[in-house]
């Protein structure tokens, strides 16, 4: 008997998601010419650019992860991976809008009818950009160790401490932020401008297109509590796990721009009377990546797939393998492509360096790739670990 594959067996999108991913790449392609101004734009204006969000929100793409019910476009994981993928191909990191999309999906989990009604609605619409406030100058990563106090006082929750790093602070509207309550660990959201919060940027050549900022918390009220009180942990699983997705498929998009450029490059620079791309030194990279790119996006697209359908035994390690691999991939593939353009890659116009800077920055961010390794080698391979 001979067994027909089907389009599930050999991992093909869906007639459906090819549509979402066509319509993405022809929207992106109209800003690829404004690449740079678009990422320029975020940084001086504390706004996304207006003609991008206009065209983002008119597709529906902000609410994307979120069902109908909540004034998603029920696109799901997989869908919203697929068009910040599309616009990493042009060059175009939306890094505010994954962190949304993130949080937004951890509210709709864990968070009261009031929480879910107040801002997910606004997060599908595209008028709220969420943050997220966890990492600190003396844990890092490990939030275990995180000193950041939020406690109860008379019905309200009352944050103290200090977070570092703190991406896009003067776009976003709340902050999820995470903290040591009396008895286990707590997220609730709270506003930047809230009294009490004091804002300092850390200079970091405004990374992934945002700013980078610490922020002391010196008893400030929160607006809510995400989840349950002393359960911040379960708060956080369904934020990571789609973070590291849409961060994965930023990062292969990433690399897919790199790629084309290099390609493109290595076909039209003549040295010597024949393109560089007839050397094997320049050609051999290129086609190693393009092998890697096209299995990192496959796990990609499955994980996100996986989370779609509540397959919550495998998110966490495929969400993890996910994220390094892409985020390796990003950098190498922005590496190599710097060395094929040359002199061209170093022209700050081009904005080159800022997307080689980027992709470095995905292995360090935001979960840094040995964190994401700690746990695969934990809780997959069940190897010892040292406390």
């Amino acid at each position: 008997m001979t067994l027909a594959a089907t389009a599930t067996q050999l991992f093909e999108l869906s007639p459906e998601y090819r549509s979402i991913q066509d319509r993405a790449r022809l929207v992106a392609a109209e800003f690829a010419p404004e690449a740079v101004a678009v990422r320029r734009h975020t940084l001086e204006h504390a706004e996304i650019h207006p003609g991008l969000w206009r065209a983002f929100c008119e597709n529906g793409w902000p609410g994307a992860i979120l069902d109908h019910k909540s004034g998603g476009s029920g696109l799901g994981l997989l869908g919203a991976a697929l068009v910040l993928e599309a616009f990493a191909e042009q060059g175009i990191v939306l890094w505010m809008p994954a962190l949304s999309a993130a949080i937004g999906w951890a509210i709709d989990r864990v968070g009261s009818d009031t929480l879910r009604g107040t801002w997910l609605p606004r997060i599908a619409a595209g008028t709220a950009q969420l943050g997220m406030a966890a990492t600190e100058p003396e844990a890092g990563h490990n939030l275990f160790r995180v000193r950041t106090e939020i406690r109860e006082d008379d019905g309200r929750f009352v944050v103290t401490g200090r977070k570092r790093i703190t991406s896009g602070v003067d776009l976003a509207d709340r902050l999820l932020v995470f903290g040591r309550g009396s008895d286990g660990y707590t997220t609730v959201l709270v506003d930047p401008r809230a009294p009490g919060v004091t804002v300092t940027e850390v200079p970091m050549r405004f990374r992934e297109g945002v700013r980078q900022f610490q922020l002391d918390f010196d008893a400030v009220v929160a607006d809510a509590v995400v989840g349950v009180p002393g359960q911040g942990l379960l708060t956080l699983w369904p934020f990571t796990h789609v973070e590291r997705v849409l961060t994965a498929a930023i990062c292969t998009g990433m690399a897919r721009h790199c790629l084309d450029h290099a390609v493109a490059h290595a076909k039209s620079r003549v040295i010597a009377s024949e393109p560089i791309g007839a050397n094997q030194a320049l050609a051999h990279p290129l086609a190693h990546l393009h092998a890697r790119s096209a299995a990192v996006g496959l796990l990609v697209r499955r994980t996100a797939a996986r989370i779609d359908a509540d397959d919550d035994q495998n998110a966490a390690a495929d969400a993890n393998a996910a994220k390094v691999l892409a985020a390796d991939l990003a950098f190498d593939s922005a590496d190599h492509a710097m060395q094929v353009l040359g002199a061209e890659a170093w022209d700050e116009r081009h904005g080159w360096l800022d997307l080689y800077l980027d992709a470095r920055l995905a292995r360090s961010g935001p979960v840094s790739n040995e964190f994401a390794l700690n746990y695969l080698a934990e809780h997959v391979l069940g190897l010892p670990v040292r406390r």
